[in-house]
């Protein structure tokens, strides 16, 4: 489990800086994957550490303030943004 999530709506093409940022700090760019909020599990469930991308207001917040709520309590690495 050494996948990141980057949750922000938008696509891959919105989040290139984001994903550029993790991968010079040494992340596996297929290891990076882009959630819109709008499929957002907030589980978190298949990943190591999430990034809550900018530009919100976002389609859905509820699945973002839970996939934070989740992070915090299992421990899981969350940067925000």
């Amino acid at each position: 489990m050494s996948a990141i999530a980057v949750i922000m709506d938008g696509g891959p093409e919105r989040a290139a800086a984001t994903i550029d940022g993790l991968v010079a700090a040494g992340a596996a760019a297929r290891d990076v994957q882009v959630l819109p909020t709008t499929e957002l599990d907030p589980s978190l469930g298949a990943f190591a550490a999430a990034v809550i991308g900018p530009g919100s207001p976002y389609d859905r917040m509820e699945p973002v303030l839970e996939a934070i709520r989740t992070a915090r309590e299992k421990g899981i690495p969350l940067v925000g943004t």
